[in-house]
């Protein structure tokens, strides 16, 4: 199944899950499961009145299980593209599968117990399931690079569609690699435990100022200080939206070259990982991503300015190209 060959009775749900379930059952199964699992926590947002870290409590586990469902269908469709190398992407989604899984079971067990489940040392309950999800991670972000690999070894037939996904999982893997920055002490938490004092968490979100304080709407994004969960989250969902990219673009850029769409997919790529990196060297300088200061404008402006100029000389040397080759034939 390609974007390339999207069809509209692919839209039949029930046919697209009996295809997901015989591409791979595991990740098919978590895809629906944690989508299910929205669903039943939804209400919670609005009848469990608790704070957890400064948010309603069962904000991050509907976030986590809307994420998880998505990440998961998207790599059964991945799987979907393979044709060499099929039993190690089997091995590697099942992976995937168990690590997705105990990453939402333990969030929602430790909302239930009031509590967070990141980073989380009050006791010494909290510490095993923080570091059960730690080598479950370790697992996720090791099966993802096989991934990469693989998908770096297959022969895709579309360009474009080979271009984004290559690159978006290149990226989801850097995503997930930037989650380990989260789990290193902070100065505070460094200077507490070299005075042997008792440290309730081990790691942050938030750079410069302490997790949960004023902060985005949903995302919970700190406006005060830095965030890494913003490159965090460019680089894990890059592996859709990068590909939903290339479908626009052969959709509505049919008329141009197939080099030509190649070009802008490379620019796009580009773009997406220089963003990427953008705010990621904002939330390792303390720096709220509501309040950039000058320098971050002009290196985000520069960015804009580079693609622009880019994307223009593609386009226009397409269509010189077409000129030319309308002059030969007159």
């Amino acid at each position: 199944m390609s974007i390339s060959n999207f069809r509209p009775e692919i839209l039949n749900l029930q046919q697209t899950l009996k295809q997901f379930w015989r591409t791979n059952a595991p990740l098919t199964f978590v895809g629906a499961f944690t989508f299910g699992l929205l669903l039943l926590m939804l209400p919670g947002l609005l009848l469990d009145e608790r704070v957890i870290t400064g948010a309603p409590a069962w904000l991050k586990p509907c976030k986590f299980a809307f994420s998880t469902s998505v990440y998961s269908f998207t790599f059964v469709w991945l799987l979907g593209l393979l044709k060499q190398h099929r039993q190690l992407a089997s091995l590697t989604a099942i992976t995937t599968a168990f690590a997705l899984v105990v990453q939402i079971i333990v969030i929602i067990i430790q909302v239930i117990r009031g509590t967070t489940s990141h980073f989380n040392f009050s006791t010494p309950q909290d510490e095993a399931l923080w570091r059960f999800m730690e080598i479950t991670l370790i697992f996720l972000w090791a099966a993802t690079l096989v991934t990469v690999i693989l998908l770096l070894l297959e022969r895709l037939d579309n360009p474009v569609l080979a271009i984004a996904l290559r690159f978006s999982l290149s990226l989801t893997f850097i995503g997930m690699g930037l989650g380990f920055f989260m789990t290193l002490p902070t100065p505070e938490q460094n200077s507490a435990l070299a005075a042997g004092q008792p440290v309730l968490h081990i790691g942050a979100h938030s750079v410069g100022v302490k997790d949960g304080g004023p902060g985005i709407p949903i995302l919970n994004l700190s406006t005060q200080g830095g965030d890494i969960r913003l490159p965090h989250l460019l680089g894990i969902h890059a592996v859709q939206a990068l590909p939903l990219l290339s479908w626009l673009i052969t959709l509505t850029l049919s008329h141009l070259r197939q080099g030509t769409q190649v070009a802008l997919m490379w620019t796009t790529s580009f773009a997406y990982a220089m963003l990427m990196s953008l705010f990621t060297w904002q939330a390792l300088r303390s720096q709220p991503i509501t309040s950039p200061d000058a320098l971050t404008l002009s290196a985000l402006a520069g960015l804009v300015g580079v693609t622009l100029i880019a994307t223009l000389t593609i386009l226009a040397a397409d269509r010189y190209q077409s000129l030319k080759t309308q002059s030969f034939s007159d």
